[in-house]
This record gives structure tokens, sequence and C-alpha cells, in this order.
């Protein structure tokens, strides 16, 4: 989402409460029936992970990195199930990095933890999507 104000635009980015609210949505409607969508992948997957019983109301804030930048989305793809993650796969010192990503440009990011991904990759919510909500 993009605001104009005094000839200035800025862009409205997630915050771990929006993310938290979006999973608590998805907790309560698991429970009555009731559904709603978000326009923003992040936001969406958040309210999904509610649907399916997974609270994210304690989650870890990270800072944690990537190789190669973050798709538009900032959810990644899981090539080899041929579908989407739930979440942006990252690192954090410590694991054990593939050798195949040794020669792509290392990005940070902030988020809260999603779960883990495909290929037991740390997965996050990031703060840096952009807000179409």
């Amino acid at each position: 989402m993009l605001y104009i104000c005094n000839t200035k635009t800025i862009e409205i980015m997630i915050t771990a409460i929006e993310y938290k609210e979006a999973n608590a949505a998805g907790l309560r409607h698991r429970e009555s029936g009731v559904r709603w969508g978000y326009y923003t992948p992040t936001l969406r997957v958040a309210y999904n992970l509610g649907l399916d019983g997974i609270s994210l109301q304690d989650a870890e804030e990270v800072e944690a990195f990537r190789f190669g930048k973050a798709p538009e989305s900032f959810i990644s793809w899981n090539y080899r199930e041929d579908m989407s993650e739930k979440g942006l796969s990252v690192y954090t010192d410590g694991d054990v990095i593939r050798s195949e990503f040794a020669d792509r440009k290392v990005y940070t990011y902030r988020g809260i933890v999603s779960g883990r991904g495909g290929d037991d990759e740390l997965l996050i919510l990031a703060f840096d999507a952009e807000n179409l909500d």
C-alpha cells in the first residue's frame, strides 16, 4: 500500500502485530466456519496457518538471510513438491548452507517464524512484504 504525504511516497510494510492478528482471525474462524480473504500473500499465509490450527501468537521475531532476493510475494516456492511454502525460506547463523547458493548475493530479512520448509529450512513472514490489504 502506498500513501502520498506532502509529495512523498511511503510504502506500508507489515508488522508482527498484523501477522498475529491475521493468524488469530484464522484460529477463531477455524471454529466458527467463517472465512476471510487477504490480498497480501504473507497475511494470507498467517490466516491460513490459523485455519490449520497453528498459532503464531508466540512466534519468535528473527533476523535471517537468504541467497538471492525474495520473490515479490515474499513466499518461497518448493520446486520438489511444486507448491508454495508457508513463508520465505531463510537461513540463520549456524545453518548448513547448500553449496549451490554460494555464488548468489546475500539479502537480510526480519520477520516472525512461520515454520519449516520442505527442505527443513526456516520460514518467516517477512516485515519487508508490502501490505496490500
